[in-house]
C-alpha cells in the first residue's frame, strides 16, 4: 500500500504530459502573437492572415496538439485531415462560403471518431471483446438523456461511455478492478460525466477537452491509502462538456 503522494511521486508520466502540453500552449501563443505583429506591420498578406485564424486551422492545431499529447492518436488525425479537406478549397479559391460547413465538419469529426476509437488501449490492457460478463464492462449510449447507473461488479476492466446532449453517473464505491487495471473510454458533447470510485483506487486522467473540462475532484487530505493493482484510466474526448471524479 502506498498513499496517493508516493505514487505521484513514482509515476513521472502524468507530470510530463503536463510539462508538454504547457509547452505546447505556449508555442500556440508565441505563434498567434507573431501572426497579429506580422500582419499590423504590413509584412503578412491579409488573405495569409484569414486562413491562419480560419476554423479550419483551429481543426488543425487542435488535431496537433492531440497526436503530441495522447497516445491515442485517432481523434488528433481525423481532425487534421478535417481540417486539411475544409482549408484546400479556400486556398485554391474554389467553394468559398466555407464557413456554412463548421458545424457539419464538426458532425463528421464526432462520428468519424465513434467509429474508430477504440474500446481500450491494447498498451493497457488489451481489449475487451469477447468478454461475456456484461456487469464487467460499461458500454452506454447517453442521446438527450441521462443514465445513472451502480458498478459492483468484482472484475470490472472499464468499457465505453457516449453522452450527447445528456449526463451519466457511475458509482463504482462497490465495484473491484480486475488485472491491475481498468480503462475507461468517455465521449460527452454537451454534456456531462460524474464517476464515484472507492478511497483506495489510483486515477489516471487523459481526457482531451474542448471547450470543457475533466477534473478530479476527490477528497485527498488526510493522505488516502491507494493500492497499486488497482487503477483506473479515463480517456477519450470532452467537447462543450464537462465530467468529474470523487470518491464522496
Amino acid at each position: 500500500m502506498e498513499t496517493i503522494h508516493n505514487f505521484n511521486d513514482k509515476n513521472k508520466m502524468p507530470g510530463k504530459r503536463r510539462s508538454d502540453r504547457r509547452l505546447g500552449v505556449g508555442i500556440v501563443f508565441i505563434f498567434i502573437g507573431a501572426v497579429l505583429i506580422l500582419s499590423n506591420l504590413g509584412i503578412l498578406p491579409q488573405v495569409l492572415r484569414h486562413h491562419i485564424f480560419s476554423w479550419q486551422m483551429i481543426l488543425i492545431a487542435i488535431g496537433l496538439f492531440s497526436v503530441v499529447n495522447n497516445r491515442n492518436k485517432t481523434f488528433g488525425l481525423i481532425m487534421i485531415i478535417a481540417g486539411v479537406f475544409f482549408l484546400l478549397p479556400g486556398i485554391f479559391g474554389f467553394l468559398r462560403p466555407m464557413r456554412h460547413m463548421f458545424w457539419p465538419a464538426i458532425f463528421l469529426i464526432i462520428g468519424a471518431y465513434i467509429l474508430f476509437r477504440r474500446r481500450v488501449d491494447p498498451d493497457d490492457m488489451g481489449t475487451i471483446d469477447g468478454i461475456a460478463n456484461d456487469e464487467d464492462v460499461i458500454d452506454d449510449l447517453n442521446i438527450f438523456s441521462g443514465s445513472k447507473r451502480t458498478i459492483t461488479s468484482a472484475n470490472f476492466i472499464g468499457g465505453k461511455v457516449t453522452s450527447f446532449f445528456g449526463g451519466s453517473e457511475y458509482n463504482m464505491l462497490g465495484a473491484n478492478i480486475s488485472d491491475r487495471r481498468a480503462v475507461l473510454d468517455v465521449l460527452t458533447v454537451f454534456g456531462g460525466t460524474k464517476i464515484l470510485v472507492p478511497t483506495d483506487w489510483q486515477v489516471q486522467i487523459d481526457v482531451i477537452s474542448i471547450f470543457g473540462g475533466y477534473t478530479d475532484k476527490r477528497n485527498t487530505f488526510p493522505p488516502i491509502q491507494t493500492s497499486s493493482d488497482k487503477i483506473l484510466i479515463i480517456k477519450g474526448l470532452v467537447i462543450f462538456g464537462g465530467g468529474e471524479v470523487r470518491n464522496m
